[in-house]
């Protein structure tokens, strides 16, 4: 079963002037962890982890950053909009291999 995505409220006793963010900034969002993030949220929806066949933008981390901005603006992306929605890099931690220290 999925879960929720959760961003917790402005924790300022008057919340700052960027939260939420006005719809015509746009962010840059880091969603540390993809792997378990997406287990979690979307389990329908796999992701790929293997070096052969990498592609960008993975489907599931187009689909974690549309949940994000839905709960960020409080609206669906808007794909009439260009540039309302963009995925600019994928975390790629997993396929670095271990480099020994000499």
């Amino acid at each position: 079963m999925a879960l929720e995505l959760h961003i917790p409220p402005c924790i300022r006793a008057s919340a700052h002037p960027l939260h939420p963010p006005p719809p015509e900034q746009p962010l840059r969002i880091q969603i540390e962890g993809p792997l378990v993030s997406i287990q979690k949220l979307l389990p329908e929806i796999p992701w790929n982890t293997s070096v052969a066949s990498l592609m960008f933008p993975q489907p599931a981390g187009s689909e974690l950053a549309r949940l994000a901005y839905q709960k960020l603006y409080g609206r669906e992306v808007r794909p009439e909009v260009s540039g309302d929605m963009v995925v600019r890099d994928e975390y790629l931690g997993w396929v670095m291999g271990v480099t020994p220290l000499t």
